[in-house]
């Protein structure tokens, strides 16, 4: 290229475009300089319309006071997009009939792509902000120089749009900036990351398709803390984090080992587990760090076998040094991601061909800590347990100019809780209730095909006690006990087989075994099939119990050890129901689990 006079970004003057952002911008105009001058050495990339300093926030503008309505982050996204290799997608619409955007860079094809999701619980907004920061740096290669020749980015400046538009000041009590915020849950007043097994919502719809479709090999989910005051100002959690036999959980500790001395070479002091007290009353019981279900965004990537890293930074933190440090976060992953994407991805493959020959072994899904302990320093404040005289009770005080090293415990060990024996075959839903269960295993990638009414060799779930839990997410969940069991059933029409044979398996498991905890069935998925249907009146079931003692004498005395043994037979009425469950007349499906196991046997 050939420069006459001073450099002109899109009809404004460098020294213009520069000066007109503000001096707690990250610097995009000065980039763009830099990586375009006169010497020729450097090509341009295309530019947008619009001046640099249209591409900065109103978090920068105000200085980090303010955060930006979410039509900034619509425009900031179609402003990128008129770069070279930069996409504004559209990946889904909200209940409120927003629009979902995705910032989508692709430099070269074929690339491994980093998925980052910001806002997804919309009062935790610095992610927004730092992200649209960190990928301007990106694109001129003033961070991370050279990193998009090794990945591609899918950036979602906010997950939920409807929950940001819930804006007001009085969100985050407990929080030291923006101003005016969004609000946590969606406008359905559901909690997104609490979706993502589940998938109700069209938030996680969103997210589920990117996946799909990206199949990015490092997940990235953007948020604050709540909690205590202390000095630590980051928590960076890393997934997998419990054993497994592949590669994924020995590359989730090297990508750790690059990340967190890094963070602290930028000037933070981050942790690698969420600081939330084991008791909230008293800081010096110490933390724990575990495995979460995969309900969560960081877990539920590791269930796919990729990478996950929930960024939390610290609430009490200002606005602007908490975007601080998720703009160090992402310097830190991508400068790890020049050198290393290449080895997740390759990770990420063999973790898929391993996982789709999981049939006919034991899995351990879920984890739990041992009460083996490490002591660790942890940066806090010099604090006191005082009596209210509003509650009778008590509450923390702390003093944060006087900082404190709290020697503390850490629980992270951890041992089997679940461990699961995988079908040969894989799953059936029967008929039914295969049409509910099709479109959440079609979202999230799940391979099944239909299988025609026929008489099978499998095992069911029979449950033996079922009782409800308080409504949460949406959804009242059972809390059941029962076991599998062999039989032979003749499915309902519309029933799928899901092999287990494919690279989704474990996130099979975690949606159809019911001893797991986002289960579709500990979702409250089939509680129709834990409701009775039909019924006998008294006086009827009177006279058949009667008539089941006279054809089989025996049944006197399974009734009678019964009655000893269950305190609910004492009641008439429970006896009675005793009798019609062994009637010819009782609906044997009821509390019968409509998802089979099946092995070897099943052909289709």
């Amino acid at each position: 290229m050939r420069c006459v006079g001073p450099l002109v970004v899109s009809g404004v003057s460098a020294v213009s475009a520069v000066s007109a952002v503000s001096a707690v911008s990250v610097g995009f105009a000065a980039s763009v300089v830099s990586a375009l001058g006169c010497s020729g050495a450097k090509v341009a990339p295309k530019l947008p319309a619009t001046a640099a300093a249209s591409l900065t926030t109103v978090a920068e503008r105000s200085g980090y006071v303010r955060t930006g309505r979410y039509d900034e982050a619509i425009a900031l996204c179609d402003q990128l997009a008129e770069i070279d290799g930069v996409f504004c997608d559209r990946i889904g619409t909200t209940g409120e009939d927003r629009k979902i955007i995705a910032v989508r860079i692709a430099k070269h094809p074929n690339l491994p792509v980093i998925y980052i999701q910001a806002g997804i619980h919309a009062g935790e907004i610095e992610g927004k902000d730092a992200g649209f920061a960190f990928l301007r740096d990106l694109l001129v290669g003033k961070v991370a120089p050279g990193a998009l020749d090794h990945v591609s980015v899918v950036f979602v400046p906010v997950l939920n749009p409807d929950g940001h538009e819930r804006f007001g000041p009085n969100h985050r009590p407990n929080q030291r900036g923006p101003e005016e915020m969004g609000f946590r849950t969606n406008g359905a007043r559901q909690n997104v990351n609490r979706d993502f097994m589940k998938a109700d919502t069209a938030e996680a719809h969103a997210v589920l398709g990117v996946m799909r479709t990206h199949d990015p090999v490092l997940l990235i989910d953007l948020h604050t803390t709540d909690g205590a005051k202390f000095e630590q100002d980051i928590s960076l959690n890393f997934a997998p984090s419990a054993p497994r036999a592949d590669q994924l959980e020995e590359t989730a500790v090297s990508f750790h080992d690059r990340v967190m001395p890094r963070m602290t070479a930028l000037g933070h002091l981050p942790v690698d587990f969420y600081p939330a007290f084991i008791d909230d009353e008293n800081p010096m019981s110490g933390f724990e760090t575990g495995e979460a279900p995969p309900r969560f965004s960081q877990i539920y990537a590791a269930t796919r076998g990729r990478l996950g890293l929930l960024v939390e930074t610290h609430s009490w933190r200002t606005f602007k040094q908490r975007a601080e440090s998720t703009y160090h976060t992402l310097q830190a992953v991508f400068e790890a991601a020049i050198t290393d994407a290449a080895t997740w991805r390759s990770v990420a493959n063999d973790v898929s061909r391993t996982d789709a020959k999981l049939g006919g072994s034991k899995l351990t899904l879920m984890w739990k800590l041992t009460k083996q302990s490490v002591e660790i320093a942890f940066r806090g404040y010099a604090f006191e347990k005082r009596t209210s005289e509003l509650t009778g009770g008590t509450w923390l005080v702390y003093d944060e100019t006087k900082p404190e090293i709290w020697k503390v415990p850490l629980f992270k060990d951890l041992e089997p809780a679940i461990t699961v024996d995988v079908p040969r075959g894989g799953f059936v839903i029967d008929g039914g209730f295969a049409k509910a269960v099709a479109p959440i295993l079609a979202r999230h990638g799940i391979q099944y095909r239909p299988i025609a009414p026929r008489s099978l060799a499998l095992e069911t779930f029979r449950v033996t006690k079922v009782t409800f839990q308080p409504p949460y997410e949406g959804r009242t969940r059972p809390t059941i006990a029962g076991a599998w069991i062999a039989e032979t059933r003749t499915l309902d029409h519309g029933a799928i087989f899901i092999p287990i044979d494919q690279p989704l398996a474990r996130l099979i498991l975690h949606l159809l075994d019911p001893a797991l905890p986002d289960a579709l069935v500990n979702w409250g998925m089939f509680n129709a099939a834990f409701e009775q249907k039909e019924y006998m009146e008294p006086y009827v079931a009177e006279e058949e119990a009667r008539k089941l003692l006279a054809k089989d004498p025996s049944l006197r005395a399974q009734f009678d050890a019964a009655v000893a043994a269950d305190p609910e037979l004492a009641r008439p009425e429970g006896k009675l129901k005793w009798f019609y469950q062994r009637h010819p007349a009782w609906d044997e499906r009821v509390n019968l689990l409509p998802v089979f196991r099946v092995g070897d046997s099943l052909h289709l």
